[in-house]
């Protein structure tokens, strides 16, 4: 006789019960494969559940289109799947979304109410820290938006969320344009962005400190970086601080341009101080 599984002979409308298990394994161990440089075995596993709608999976090929491990790097391709998950309520996808819209990029047109929306969309559905720091990043971001585009962006978010994410992107926006169509450039940078003796605080290099630091910072109109914001921390408060005072005070950049003119844009970057 045939073994039954413990799924056996429930009625259809359970089967999802069923399944779940089955998903959230598979979404695991594409993730242990992934942190191991399987890229091909991650991209077996996810690639169905995305294709099925999974929105933790589309979030996760997008990630692999945007970086091309496993994949050829494709941006506008990896854009498509942030969107997909995006509109789900998926917070890692809004927040990927919205640095699409903030660097102008994947064939989005830069668009700093959009990034806006969507960064306040990821940190409403996030929490603790992860939420907090979400939330700094829009915030840091806000500092190159005007009032008027600040209150315009909150209302997308408002209707965005009225309709249960069915009004959240422009008509047509719902698979990336090609990358020709956005009339827009990078900041480029002009100076190293190397970590040096100099950069550590005094009570660091007494006590050893290392680390790495992830921030967020704005480049202006000129070039210059006017805001920063932590966003990982090293765990020493002191390299935190340093790595937002070195980013402010050396690192210069030829600006982002949007229809060639220049314009303020957001970047995140990780700072590396290693042990000295």
């Amino acid at each position: 006789m045939k073994p039954r599984t413990a799924c056996s002979g429930v009625l259809t409308g359970w089967l999802a019960l069923c399944v779940m298990p089955a998903i959230a394994a598979d979404i695991d161990d594409g993730q242990a494969a992934y942190n191991a440089g399987d890229y091909a075995t991650a991209l077996r596993l996810w690639r169905p559940l995305a294709e099925q709608g999974n929105a933790r999976a589309q979030n996760n090929l997008g990630v692999m289109y945007e970086n091309g491990k496993g994949v050829a790097q494709d941006i506008n391709e990896a854009v498509r799947w942030y969107r997909l998950a995006a509109v789900q309520g998926y917070s890692g996808a809004q927040y990927d979304l919205g640095l699409a819209y903030a660097i102008g990029r994947g064939g989005v047109r830069r668009d700093p109410v959009r990034a806006y929306m969507w960064f306040s969309l990821a940190a409403q559905s996030l929490s603790g820290d992860t939420g907090t720091l979400v939330a700094q990043t829009r915030d840091v971001f806000a500092g190159a938006m005007t009032p008027a585009q600040i209150d315009e962006a909150a209302e997308l978010a408002r209707m965005c969320l009225a309709s249960n994410y069915r009004e959240c992107e422009p008509a047509g926006d719902n698979a990336a344009a090609p990358a020709s169509t956005v009339a827009s450039t990078p900041a480029l940078a002009i100076t190293p962005h190397d970590v040096t003796a100099a950069d550590y605080p005094i009570q660091s290099l007494r006590l050893h400190e290392s680390g790495e630091v992830t921030v967020t910072y704005q480049i202006s109109e000129s070039g210059t970086v006017t805001a920063c914001a932590v966003i990982l921390t090293s765990g020493s408060p002191l390299l935190d601080a340093a790595a937002c005072t070195l980013v402010r005070k050396r690192w210069k950049y030829r600006p982002a341009t949007q229809d060639g003119q220049p314009v303020a844009i957001q970047y995140i970057s990780k700072i590396t101080f290693p042990r000295r």
